[in-house]
């Protein structure tokens, strides 16, 4: 197991070059392969080296963007949401892995988020519909539902696989008895809200357990208003027998959004943001403590973050520097250019 990295920074490895803009990244169970779903459509793949990853044939199908991937806990299983409702698995080794399954209509709309049950038999996911679903893992067959009354950005299951915790647009946070079919506890999420302008802005984008289970995490940003947004990262604690906030903690004034977060076996959050182009940082924070432990603002506008099995190894994506479109030069050729998602390879020091 690593040292505390108080006082070593992680090390950047290698930065491995990516020709399309990516979403979310998740490393294997198994440590040997690294998935990212992608802005046309593709599930982009790498076999883990030691220091390296080495680029798969993509994985294709389905028709929108892949904004939400999750693996299965004890296969090599991967599966797959897009923005026009789609929902598959798919094998994550071999050159041209064929789907096992698919429902093209899963939801009417984008899945915001897919989540796994910890004994792999159960799928959960959200979307712009309002919808909360569960499938069947072993075959996509459904297995409950549970219509909300607004868009949900955001869910998890509980470690003991028997709620599903989901959060809405307006920052509310719910706890679902999926089989029964009626929420049954509210957490207050309402800062993740404003309404700005005559806009909706919706904050809220992770939601995970800490402690076996004992503290509910959400995160995402703390919104000032809507057209231009600014805001702060946001991170809220809960305690989740009684309901009540435990800690509030932010980054920044004006830094976006926590896309993505993993909880480092140490104890440690690490977490990304991303904001107005060309913001966006790292994050090392301890779940009890105010102030980041170790921060890394040279690389922005990063989206994912995904923590290797061994927990001395991470990966984030983020979109390059030219990201912004307002007023980028043509090419030579008279081309614009697309955007791309370098990954970004770290090493935690031992």
């Amino acid at each position: 197991m690593n040292a505390d990295p108080k006082s070593q920074k992680p090390k950047l490895l290698k930065t491995v070059p990516c020709d399309r803009q990516l979403f979310s990244a998740r490393f294997s169970p198994c440590g040997q392969f690294l998935a990212s779903g992608a802005m046309d459509r593709a599930v982009m793949r790498w076999r883990v080296a030691d220091n390296d990853l080495l680029p798969l044939p993509p994985v294709t199908g389905g028709n929108g963007w892949v904004q939400s991937i999750a693996f299965h806990p004890a296969e090599k299983l991967l599966f797959v949401s897009d923005s026009w409702g789609r929902l598959a698995c798919t094998p994550v080794e071999g050159d041209a892995p064929a789907v096992k399954w698919e429902q093209t209509a899963a939801h009417d709309g984008t899945i915001r988020r897919i989540a796994v049950s910890s004994d792999g038999k159960l799928l959960a996911t959200c979307s712009a519909d309002s919808f909360v679903r569960v499938w069947n893992a072993a075959d996509g067959s459904p297995a409950a539902k549970f219509e909300h009354t607004s868009d949900v950005f955001s869910l998890t299951f509980t470690p003991d696989n028997s709620q599903i915790i989901f959060g809405d647009m307006f920052g509310k946070v719910f706890a679902l008895d999926f089989a029964a079919g009626k929420t049954v506890r509210e957490f207050d999420g309402g800062l993740f809200y404003k309404l700005s302008r005559l806009q909706d802005v919706a904050g809220l984008r992770v939601l995970t357990f800490i402690d076996n289970g004992r503290t509910l995490v959400a995160a995402g940003c703390q919104p000032e208003g809507g057209g231009f947004l600014e805001g702060a990262p946001l991170l809220l604690q809960f305690d989740f027998n009684t309901g009540q906030r435990i800690s509030e903690t932010r980054f920044g004034a004006k830094d976006g959004f926590i896309h993505d977060l993993t909880l480092h076996p140490q104890g440690y959050f690490i977490a990304v943001t991303s904001g107005q182009p060309g913001s966006g940082k790292i994050i090392f924070l301890r779940p009890q403590e105010k102030e980041p432990f170790f921060t890394h603002s040279d690389i922005p506008n990063l989206h994912a973050v995904a923590l290797h099995p061994d927990g001395c190894r991470f990966v984030v994506t983020s979109t390059n520097r030219e990201s912004n479109g307002n007023g980028r030069q043509l090419t030579k050729d008279g081309q614009y250019p697309a955007n791309s998602s370098p990954l970004h390879l770290f090493e935690i020091p031992a």
